[in-house]
């Protein structure tokens, strides 16, 4: 599932995607031209309502990412 080009990320979108079964691995663009690699659900915490999530990257970083920064997610 790709999002649409203008469609705006936000947490409920997220946890959507999350929760598919069987999970599809993510691709998350951000805004300055940053890709987040996305293997499993557990890698990504939210709240339904938060502006921002916290993924865990495959260098085992952690990133808070604002929504409003994400400019599209392939998977």
């Amino acid at each position: 599932m790709n999002t649409p080009a203008g469609a705006t990320m936000n947490a409920r979108h997220m946890i959507e995607l999350m929760n598919r079964v069987p999970f599809e691995p993510l691709e998350i663009h951000l805004s300055d031209g940053t890709r987040i690699r996305v293997e499993q659900p557990f890698q990504i915490a939210t709240r339904p309502n938060s502006p921002s999530c916290v993924i865990c990257d495959e260098d085992d970083r952690m990133r808070i990412v604002a929504y409003r920064n994400i400019t599209e997610v392939i998977g």
